[in-house]
């Protein structure tokens, strides 16, 4: 994989990571590796295997393809300042604001 979508890929990981209020030894003892192999992939030196990809979906609580999201596409500068804005909160408050969010475009969309 080209290096740069390494980093894509490890920022991504870290961004989920984060707003599922987990720290890499979290991620780490969830996927059952040490804690600088996620710090390695977050950062882009290394690749994981197909069945470590499954095993990190699997304890973000989503499915390969949702890992892979936006990892081969640019992301606006918008949505990562929302996932940086969410990353401080706590998972419950994250939840609410997810349902607000839902909420006030579920509105917008009947106008």
């Amino acid at each position: 994989m080209p290096h740069d979508l390494l980093h894509t890929f490890g920022r991504r990981v870290r961004t989920l990571r984060t707003l599922h209020g987990l720290t890499q030894e979290a991620l780490a003892e969830r996927v059952g590796f040490q804690a600088s192999y996620v710090s390695q992939i977050e950062n882009g030196a290394k690749w994981a295997t197909l069945e470590t990809l499954a095993a990190i979906a699997a304890a973000l609580g989503m499915t390969l393809s949702e890992l892979f999201l936006e990892v081969d596409q640019p992301r606006p500068e918008e949505l990562d300042r929302l996932a940086t804005a969410l990353a401080g909160q706590s998972l419950e408050r994250q939840r609410t604001l997810l349902r607000i969010l839902e909420e006030a475009l579920r509105l917008s969309a009947q106008r």
